[in-house]
């Protein structure tokens, strides 16, 4: 791990973007970061056509540099890299601009070639995900960058094509187009540039579902549709209640919708092109009468028809299935660029909570892998396919993401002790939050917000035990009801989702109860030269009348040893007592899994991608 800081400026066509990270690792952990709102594509903008960059925006440039020199001087950090883009590789005193910038801060800029800025733009959206296979699109003000890219979890290189696309209709770029040229003659011309560039780029089959192709995005212009999307959401608060909830997680990172859905919702902005259009005429008001979404400003909104049109263009090309939206852009592939080949092969949202200052220093992983070992011991496949059925592979495409609940066990298993030392009644609401937009892993790179859904409920699971008589669920219900009924809504496989979730949560909870501290440590902790207990889990599986019957068997040995002052060794039931004990009957049950299956239905369901099943735990000392 490259443990030297780094900085990063980006001067993109629409602003200024300066960030600091302590070091490359795999999360690129960020210490300090600003945005100048400085467009230098608008500064560049007349009646008359292009003119060059002004001096009073060359000297609000050279002004935000050198605060953003002082920042990182401060912060101690003398590695800063500075990158720029399309709006001053176009302009028409672009070596002036660079050169009173050299001069006046003595910062060199690199400016990246159109192929530059399509890779590094990839990396940056490598650099937030954990494997990414599909097209990557970034709309920045001046230029469009299409690619495709195919990286595996674990892997650290990928593949690209050796001809990127990258055309220049940036939001802003097509936003001053569309006040003067006519909407259905730049709708053409989109398409059959596109259309042109599409055949050179050559995508793999194998990254192309039937449905169309996934494709993540980034960039100002197009994150705009992802907060314009989660704004559209709408979902009861419960059963019994007409208040209408807001999208639960307000995080453009790892947030996706389907390409149909997204296109329903942005067509409703997009300027007519049709030939007897009246003239277009960009109005935020007219746009927005309520006022506009969640962080779209009214400078963003304005950009909003022109992203919108581009899209509706683009798929009438290319099919595409699934829209994933990433924060990664310019900054985050230009670390990535230069990170540590074996940090590229991490999992960054692994690296993120073992950092992490909330992270116990005692617990090792050594620790941590016997709890995985232990629960996927007494976990059926069933439950593993429950939590993937929003993740379909069809015959026609090769792409294989790890299981979720694979990847995600051992970082559960972390993520259980962080609430650990809080008051009993706030331990299941703030595990709960945890992974949500307030908690402590708002910012963790890697996930999708499915994967937050899964996190949040099997952590409030996780205190099972620390509920009032009726349960979690309605104790986090009574205190965040229009969060909780959201986030419930996007847990995989509805009713037999939250099941499998509510049994790894108190799986965990239980474990944990039961193996509380790292036995085979010596010191600090008070438990030494003592024989470990012994906790199994045994899955027996019986397949009978299309329906499979899992019988989870979970045998405690209780022997445990204690060094006291007043003895050598000295016998202690850490597991045969009555804390473990009325644990224990709350985790012991039978339930069935396969509600969304109609009678009749074939043993292998479609539609869920798992069959119907009887689950029975039960836990012998």
């Amino acid at each position: 791990m490259g443990d030297e800081g780094i900085g990063i400026v980006d001067i993109g066509s629409n602003g200024i973007r300066f960030g600091l990270v302590s070091s490359l690792s795999r999360h690129l952990p960020v210490i300090y970061e600003e945005r100048a709102p400085i467009s230098l594509l608008e500064a560049q903008n007349s009646d008359t056509g292009k003119v060059p960059i002004p001096d009073k925006v060359i000297d609000d440039v050279i002004d935000s540099l050198k605060r953003f020199k002082l920042l990182a001087q401060q912060y101690k950090i003398k590695n800063v890299k500075i990158v720029a883009t399309e709006a001053t590789r176009s302009a028409p005193n672009s070596k002036e601009f660079k050169s009173k910038i050299l001069d006046a801060t003595g910062w060199e800029i690199k400016e990246l070639s159109k192929a530059d800025e399509a890779e590094i733009s990839a990396m940056g959206i490598i650099a937030t995900y954990f494997g990414v296979e599909g097209l990557v699109m970034d709309m920045g003000g001046g230029s469009v960058e299409l690619n495709y890219i195919i990286n595996r979890p674990g892997e650290s290189e990928f593949q690209k094509s050796n001809s990127p696309i990258n055309l220049p209709y940036g939001a802003t770029e097509l936003k001053n187009r569309l006040s003067k040229e006519k909407p259905h003659k730049i709708f053409k011309e989109i398409k059959d540039k596109l259309e042109e560039s599409f055949k050179n780029l050559i995508p793999p089959e194998n990254i192309k579902d039937k449905s169309g192709y996934d494709v993540y995005m980034c960039g100002g212009g197009l994150r705009s549709l992802g907060y314009l999307s989660m704004s559209d959401f709408e979902s009861e608060t419960s059963k019994s209640s007409k208040q209408k909830a807001t999208y639960p997680i307000p995080i453009i990172n790892g947030y996706g919708i389907s390409a149909k859905e997204l296109a329903g919702i942005t067509k409703r902005f997009v300027p007519s092109h049709d030939s007897s259009a009246s003239e277009y005429e960009p109005s935020v008001k007219k746009l927005f009468p309520n006022g506009t979404p969640f962080r779209i400003g009214n400078r963003r909104a304005e950009l909003i028809p022109a992203s919108c049109f581009f899209l509706e263009a683009l798929m009438e090309v290319i099919p595409l299935r699934y829209v994933y939206f990433c924060e990664g852009g310019v900054r985050q592939g230009s670390c990535f660029n230069i990170m540590p080949e074996s940090e590229r092969k991490k999992d960054p949202f692994d690296t993120f909570i073992s950092s992490h200052p909330l992270q116990p220093k005692y617990i090792t992983d050594k620790y941590r892998d016997k709890l995985v070992d232990i629960i996927k011991a007494a976990l059926p496949s069933v439950f593993y396919d429950v939590l993937d059925s929003d993740e379909l592979v069809t015959e026609t495409t090769t792409k294989r993401r790890p299981r979720r609940l694979e990847r995600l066990l051992p970082s559960l298993v972390y993520l259980a002790h962080w609430s650990m030392s809080l008051a009993k009644e706030s331990r299941p609401i703030y595990a709960f939050y945890l992974p949500l937009s307030g908690g402590a892993l708002c910012n963790a790179p890697g996930i999708t917000h499915v994967d937050r859904a899964i996190i949040s409920w099997c952590l409030m699971y996780r205190h099972y035990d620390d509920s009032s008589g009726d349960g979690v669920e309605d104790d986090v219900s009574d205190i965040a009801s229009t969060m909780f009924y959201s986030i419930k809504k996007m847990i995989p496989g509805g009713k037999d989702g939250r099941k499998v979730c509510e049994i790894i949560g108190k799986f965990l909870g239980f474990l944990i109860l039961c193996r509380p501290i790292n036995f085979e440590q010596n010191e600090g902790i008070g438990i030494s030269g003592c024989d470990e207990p012994s906790i199994e889990f045994n899955v027996h599986e019986d397949d009978q009348d299309n329906k499979k019957t899992y019988n989870i068997g979970l045998s405690l040995t209780t022997k445990m040893g204690v060094q006291t002052e007043h003895s050598s060794s000295q016998k202690t039931p850490l597991i045969k007592n009555p804390i473990v004990n009325k644990s224990r009957k709350k985790l012991e049950k039978s339930f069935s899994l396969g509600h969304k299956i109609k009678k009749g239905d074939k043993k292998d369901d479609k539609k869920n991608g798992y069959p119907r099943s009887d689950i029975n735990i039960k836990i012998l000392f």
